[in-house]
């Protein structure tokens, strides 16, 4: 929103300036103005382009606050350009300590919408593999310290949660995980793979319990329609629970959780 308003700012300041110093008549404003916001856009793509192209390719010794703003800006002025609101409810609940985030998973706008909304952690995501050599995305999720999981090897799987434990220790940064592994194409939940869990009992943290809904539906009700998306923390997991429960006994006490939540929204 940010940008967006920043934009469209400057576009009516510039399309006034125009008309005012040329004497043009004030009627060319309704031309002049979509004409100069769709200019800042795209310079500001280009930027954001050119900047991606020289970010480090390696991964990085700490998580660049730089690129986490970044990500934020841009994830907020995409959701705009799509027309999406989302709704956050539950952030009182958020420790201020690191945490482990799990949350059903529906959709690509589900870490998109959560990294763009929750401004009070430094999340980030384990991802898959190709997400990092996504043109543009890619070098500033590395620089932001995003970890690739190998979901084929269970070593490096395991070196990825270790050091994903390591960082949050270390830089007091958040992981979210999608404990189900791969986006339900049925809207049903999925098992709850034991990573999430693994990493929790590894950092010693917290477990932020979050539903996500509706974000399956963005991009699909353009251009007229909003679409509304809903994230929710509904509960917390205290560090006492995750010491004292099994990482099965975690991903069974929290998928019940989502479940019972969703069916409420249904």
């Amino acid at each position: 929103m940010v940008l967006i308003l920043s934009f469209l700012a400057a576009a009516v300041s510039g399309a006034c300036g125009i008309a005012f110093g040329t004497g043009i008549s004030p009627f060319w404003l309704f031309a002049l103005v979509p004409a100069l916001f769709l200019g800042c856009t795209l310079v500001y793509v280009l930027i954001i382009f050119v900047v991606s192209l020289i970010l480090p390719k390696k991964e990085p010794k700490k998580s660049s606050a730089y690129c986490r703003l970044n990500i934020r800006l841009f994830l907020n002025w995409l959701l705009c350009v799509l027309n999406v609101k989302v709704h956050v409810k539950g952030e009182e609940r958020l420790p201020s300590e690191p945490c482990v985030f799990v949350s059903n998973h529906r959709s690509a706008f589900d870490p998109m919408t959560a990294l763009a909304k929750l401004k009070r952690k430094k999340l980030l995501f384990i991802s898959k593999p190709e997400n990092f050599k996504a043109p543009i995305a890619g070098p500033f999720i590395r620089g932001a310290a995003f970890l690739p999981i190998d979901r084929e090897n269970g070593m490096r799987a395991l070196r990825t949660l270790k050091n994903a434990a390591d960082r949050m220790k270390a830089e007091g940064v958040d992981f979210g995980i999608y404990p189900e592994g791969t986006r339900s194409k049925t809207g049903e939940l999925q098992e709850f793979k034991s990573g999430a869990f693994y990493l929790a009992k590894k950092a010693d943290a917290p477990i932020v319990v979050m539903t996500a809904w509706n974000t399956e539906k963005v991009g699909k009700q353009l251009p007229l329609k909003r679409t509304h998306v809903y994230l929710e923390i509904i509960a917390v997991v205290d560090r006492e629970t995750v010491r004292a429960l099994s990482m099965e006994e975690l991903a069974a006490l929290t998928r019940g959780m989502v479940e019972d939540h969703l069916k409420t929204l249904a």
